[in-house]
């Protein structure tokens, strides 16, 4: 004999077996989703058709000779037993709404009792932007968009509820930029020119709708470019912007935006209001350059990041040996030197003959007197610099060894 524990157990079984072979609703050309039911009612399966799409569902029965029944949801008693005439296992449902099926075998056992909501239109509507608030360093928008309810109602209470949509905002630009964002809200970089933010929602059902809002920039960003002018000298010691005076450098303005004003401020050195100045730095020290734009319309400003200038002091290297013999190293009684503003040199032989004179100290004395090679031996110079800042005068005499190399 079975006990009582085992005539439970054959009974699950059993109840199992005949949940697993009744079959299921299905239906072709849908999105399927679920209810969310506010009692404890399990949730129904939800068909989602196309516009203008038959709304055609159906159930699959593996079992033999069953029949159907079909029933429709009446809203205003939340009843489900409001038979239709279709007998098949395919039902296409006149209106949007609640349905019930019964599927019974041959021997008039019900083997399948099962609710569905079906639905012909998920349109996604009235999608509105905004910009919220901007301002010289972002701009700040948001979106609404309206949807077709899809209401739905608790078999236990007749409580409605509706299929969310699970909307989604992607924000992007025209032209293209490199920022996208995500969200009903979004706050983007504050961009220097006129431009559409175009914002797509989307939802679950695959309905996508989109709107452009236009902007007028009113940002705006200080750049620039530094185009040193000096030339490389031999024996002047200098590197681009730093160096040995005078150092002059054409300044592009490079700034982004609606730009009207133009501030240019070299340190110490002294300040320009033009769009592209030159200037030439020449007192020794440091200078920071900074360039500040003005949107005058909009009130935004923008300061550059700096650009170092550094003018050393001023300096005078005199050698004591020079080999003009066209090997192209130390061809030339030549000074080195940084920042020297006036220069004077006189070179004399031992019997105190000028041969040699000279204010370039950017050139320098080649050996020879009168277009002919001199003499190997000692000569004699007298030199004298003056440089940019105040007290800088050098003095340089002494004896110079000219030696005919090979």
């Amino acid at each position: 004999m079975f006990s009582i524990r085992s005539l439970l157990l054959f009974f699950i079984v059993s109840l199992l077996t005949s949940f697993s072979v009744r079959g299921q609703l299905s239906a072709d050309n849908a999105f399927v989703a679920q209810t969310e039911y506010s009692s404890t009612t399990p949730d129904d399966i939800v068909f989602c058709f196309p516009v203008a799409s038959p709304m055609s569902v159906r159930f699959d029965y593996s079992g033999s000779s069953p029949s159907f029944s079909w029933f429709q949801h009446d809203v205003t008693n939340n009843s489900w037993d409001n038979p239709l005439t279709n007998t098949g296992n395919q039902l296409v449902a006149g209106s949007p709404g609640g349905y019930r099926v019964v599927v019974e075998d041959e021997t008039g056992a019900v083997v399948a009792d099962e609710r569905f909501w079906v639905y012909n239109t998920q349109e996604i509507t009235n999608l509105e932007a905004e910009i919220t608030y901007d301002d010289c360093f972002g701009v700040e928008m948001s979106a609404s968009a309206d949807t077709v309810p899809l209401i739905f109602y608790d078999p236990a209470d007749g409580s409605f509820g509706g299929v969310h949509y699970n909307l989604s905002f992607e924000w992007t630009t025209l032209p293209d930029g490199n920022e996208s964002k995500s969200g009903r809200s979004v706050e983007f970089d504050a961009p220097f020119e006129d431009l559409a933010y175009v914002v797509t929602v989307s939802g679950r059902f695959g309905n996508v709708l989109e709107s452009t809002l236009d902007y007028s920039a009113i940002a705006v960003s200080a750049e620039f470019e530094a185009d040193v002018k000096k030339d490389t000298v031999l024996n002047e010691r200098h590197s681009d912007a730093q160096g040995s005076a005078p150092i002059e450098i054409k300044f592009n303005n490079q700034s982004q935006g609606k730009v009207n004003a133009w501030e240019w401020s070299f340190g110490d050195s002294g300040q320009s209001v033009e769009q592209n100045p030159l200037f030439v730095f020449s007192a020794a020290g440091t200078d920071s350059v900074y360039l500040r734009v003005v949107n005058r319309d909009s009130g935004c400003e923008s300061l550059s990041a700096p650009f170092v200038v550094s003018v050393w002091e001023s300096e005078l290297e005199v050698p004591n040996v020079f080999t003009p013999n066209g090997d192209g190293i130390n061809d030339e009684f030549r000074v080195a030197y940084k920042s020297i503003k006036k220069f004077e040199m006189v070179v004399f032989n031992r019997w105190g003959r000028r041969v040699y004179e000279g204010n370039d100290p950017a050139r320098g004395w080649d050996g020879k007197i009168g277009g002919t090679m001199g003499a190997p031996g000692v000569y004699f110079y007298n030199i004298r610099g003056v440089g940019y800042n105040d007290n800088e005068v050098h003095r340089k005499e002494g004896a110079v060894h000219l030696i005919r190399g090979k």
